[in-house]
């Protein structure tokens, strides 16, 4: 008995082996011939009934690459570094390509910092610019109350990005706009500046602060008896417009192949001015979670998002929400596509880089950006928003109804 039992486990052996060497020259055979898509069947197959080896496994990572499928070609080939303890030039290299192609460049710029030298000028890897981008964009909020209560909003904003090494990204950002809001004529000036420090890989940390000075280019002043003054009087400024805000964000993302998910918080602290001149303050939290996730049915060049959040302005608690896509039409055209509803009248959006601070309450907007390269550094992109708000007054009837803004803005943006 003991016999016939020690005979089957060889002959089990054996027939492993076999399918195992079966594999293997299948997939060689395929891999020497380049019929990647026929490849990747059979090595999954082996994986799948556990006959897969080093060879197999590379074949597949090879051609996960050669198929533009680069988180697939990225994940296969961190497995084979971590699961056979290899340290190879040339899958490093794919690694390297992988995570750059599918829009991991600060992974990418880590992993090659630690290359051997000759590896690095194979890359072509340069020392980092300080200067890593400059763009300016400007447009227009288009009213259809402009010629009652709403006027136009003009707008222009100012970005430059720096390098401060692979892992410490800097971005900052100037903006100004101004518009006539029923009683209120004022412009905007704003700065913002957030940095983005890997600490992991795949791991991101984006702290920022977002600094928002409002102006009332036409206040009001009200002449008043000075209390216990006798003849005395003394003028006051009574317009509640002035106000400076201080916003705060902190974000962490984490990637994992396609899927990426960011919690988030926003924090904001405005200062104003009373109907008196006393000063006003007040607090805003915001805090939720970013999610998006590439669609490997679309070859990667579908990417879908979703942010959810609540947020709380010292009086009640709302649920803020958007979705986006985002299509690269072809290697130089790609076009993005966002859907948001608040129903608030603070908010921020994108890192804080936007925060909405308007005297309405946002009701839902809908915006495109349509994006081209002219050349290899220099891009043009241009957005169009459309947007349904709700302006309220306890006090006047007449400022209580809906409008709705179309906004065109221009960009240009060129990589240093």
């Amino acid at each position: 008995m003991k016999k016939i039992v020690i005979m089957v486990a060889v002959l089990v052996g054996i027939n492993l082996n076999a399918q195992e060497d079966d594999y293997n020259s299948k997939t060689l055979a395929l891999f020497s011939e380049g019929d990647w898509k026929s490849l990747i069947e059979l090595a999954k197959e082996a994986e799948k009934n556990n006959q897969s080896s080093f060879e197999i496994e590379y074949r597949l990572a090879v051609a996960y690459y050669n198929t533009a499928n680069y988180f697939d070609s990225a994940s296969h080939f961190k497995k084979l570094i971590a699961t056979y303890d290899v340290n190879y030039d040339y899958i490093n290299e794919y690694l390297y390509y992988s995570y750059l192609f599918s829009g991991r460049e600060t992974d990418a710029l880590l992993l090659a910092k630690k290359f051997p030298f000759h590896l690095q000028q194979k890359i072509n890897l340069k020392e980092q610019e300080f200067f890593d981008f400059v763009y300016a964009e400007g447009g227009v909020k288009v009213s259809d109350r402009r010629y009652i209560d709403v006027k136009n909003l003009s707008y222009f904003n100012f970005g430059l990005g720096h390098n401060i090494g692979p892992a410490f990204k800097i971005y900052q950002a100037f903006s100004t706009l101004s518009q006539q809001y029923i009683d209120f004529d004022y412009k905007q000036t704003e700065y913002y500046i957030n940095a983005n420090t890997q600490i992991g890989d795949g791991l991101t940390l984006i702290p920022a602060y977002h600094y928002i000075n409002i102006a009332d280019q036409n206040p009001q002043y009200q002449t008043i008896q000075v209390p216990g003054g006798g003849n005395r009087f003394t003028t006051v400024r009574i317009a509640n417009k002035d106000q400076k805000l201080h916003v705060f964000y902190f974000g962490l993302k984490k990637q994992w192949s396609r899927l990426s998910l960011m919690p988030n918080i926003t924090g904001s602290l405005s200062n104003g001015t009373g109907e008196q001149g006393q000063s006003v303050q007040t607090n805003q939290f915001q805090y939720g979670v970013d999610a998006g996730y590439s669609l490997k049915t679309f070859n990667d060049k579908v990417w879908l998002g979703f942010g959810g959040y609540v947020h709380n302005d010292e009086v009640e608690n709302n649920f803020i929400w958007n979705v986006k896509t985002y299509f690269q039409l072809n290697p130089k055209t790609y076009l993005l596509a966002k859907y948001s509803q608040s129903k608030v009248s603070n908010f921020s959006e994108d890192n804080a880089s936007v925060f909405v601070n308007a005297l309405s309450k946002s009701k839902g907007k809908i915006s495109g950006t349509l994006g081209t390269n002219l050349s290899e550094k220099l891009k043009i992109y241009l957005n169009y928003q459309f947007e349904n708000l709700e302006n309220s007054d306890e006090n006047t009837v007449e400022n209580n109804f809906n409008f709705t803004y179309n906004t065109f803005i221009i960009g240009l943006k060129l990589d240093l």
